[in-house]
């Protein structure tokens, strides 16, 4: 059966968008997790992109794949991974050849001392590595290589392989002709919380919140957080098949919303130290807690919100809509050119934040526009 589109989930992944580009717009002063550009510290900015880590990656996953059964159920295995090879793959292999190597060649010759290089030697030697690491390499990682914020697109292909492959191995693991499933009662969501905080808690002894590492070396994955999306390719899967976001339960809704807002609250007070962290302490484990029930109420009371308070659309969300993918794929470089410009600027920075935002939005959401309005380029993003 074809299920209606749901326009208030359009408007919650123009509202991610957004927070995607405040959450980089924010790293320059909140964090030291940014290599661009490092300014002033404002601890409070530090605590908005904790929350924001806590359950908006996940949700863009869940979003992700609520509509993947729908798309595979259309076409065939081949044609699947076609129109997704269209959709992310070309789109990440230009990222990296275009935005990633230019902005990191910019990093290499600005800010880190190694001198005149020509871009070409420079893709050769170190972006590529090619070259042999550097006795003095300062890094942020070897070789420079990297996939910016489009490793959310390279998990997306590896869910989609493993999702195509499953519906091709097993025919009914995910069959559309089930009967639908009441949504799962907030004791039975509790439960799953409760194991993705062990889970987590557990690979957090080893990875640490905000370690990246590259896995099978060419997998761009922050262990601590990947519980939460490999739960949330389930939870996609389950709600699109029995179709839970097109009737959101009042009672639950509200219930866990006040979940989500209270333990964000909890995320933002928690103390910034390696023991929150990582490395097996109680601290770890209640933050951990934390993030999980931040993650899980969240994703449930804002579609609940949204599904009540924000179904209708206009044209300013509509376009937000429209181009949210290609502004994700393209918000790096204006919201780094912002935190360079303003840089020297002796200013709070809090208002560096805000100014960084204020131009770094627009900036993107009128080049996306631009760049799908080119023939041809609209099927890719």
């Amino acid at each position: 059966m074809k299920k209606q589109r749901l326009l208030y989930l359009d408007n919650i992944r123009a509202a991610l968008m957004i927070l995607v580009i405040l959450q980089h717009a924010v790293r320059a002063y909140g964090t030291s997790v940014w290599w661009f550009v490092s300014d002033d510290s404002a601890p409070l900015l530090e605590r908005f992109t904790a929350v924001n880590s806590s359950f908006f990656m996940s949700l863009f996953f869940f979003l992700s794949f609520y509509f993947m059964p729908a798309a595979y159920d259309r076409k065939s295995f081949w044609a699947f991974h076609r129109d997704r090879g269209l959709r992310l793959l070309v789109p990440l292999v230009a990222y990296v050849l275009i935005v990633s190597s230019t902005m990191m060649y910019a990093y290499f010759r600005l800010a880190r001392g190694y001198g005149e290089i020509s871009f070409f030697r420079y893709i050769i030697d170190y972006f590529l590595g090619f070259g042999g690491r550097p006795a003095d390499w300062s890094g942020p990682s070897w070789p420079d290589a990297n996939l910016g914020p489009l490793w959310f697109v390279q998990h997306l292909i590896m869910y989609g392989i493993v999702y195509s492959l499953a519906r091709l191995l097993f025919p009914r693991a995910d069959n559309p002709g089930r009967g639908e499933r009441p949504f799962p009662s907030f004791r039975a969501i509790a439960a799953v919380g409760a194991g993705l905080a062990l889970a987590s808690f557990a690979i957090r002894i080893r990875y640490p919140l905000y370690k990246w590492i590259g896995v099978l070396g060419f997998i761009q994955a922050e262990p601590a957080h990947a519980p939460f999306y490999l739960a949330m390719f389930f939870a996609g899967i389950a709600a699109y098949r029995n179709d839970w976001l097109a009737s959101l339960p009042g009672r639950d809704g509200k219930l866990w919303f006040r979940v989500g807002a209270v333990s964000a609250i909890a995320v933002a007070l928690f103390p910034v130290t390696p023991e929150t962290f990582g490395g097996g302490t109680p601290l770890s484990l209640a933050y951990a807690a934390c993030e999980t029930f931040c993650c899980l109420g969240l994703l449930i009371g804002l579609p609940y919100w949204a599904w009540r308070r924000w179904y209708s659309q206009g044209p300013v969300v509509k376009a937000l809509a429209d181009n949210s993918y290609a502004m994700f794929i393209l918000h790096i470089p204006f919201v780094v050119a912002a935190q360079f410009a303003i840089a020297g600027i002796d200013a709070n920075p809090y208002l560096k934040f805000t100014l960084v935002s204020a131009i770094s939005v627009p900036a993107t959401f009128l080049a996306s526009a631009a760049l799908r309005k080119i023939p041809g380029i609209a099927k890719y993003v």
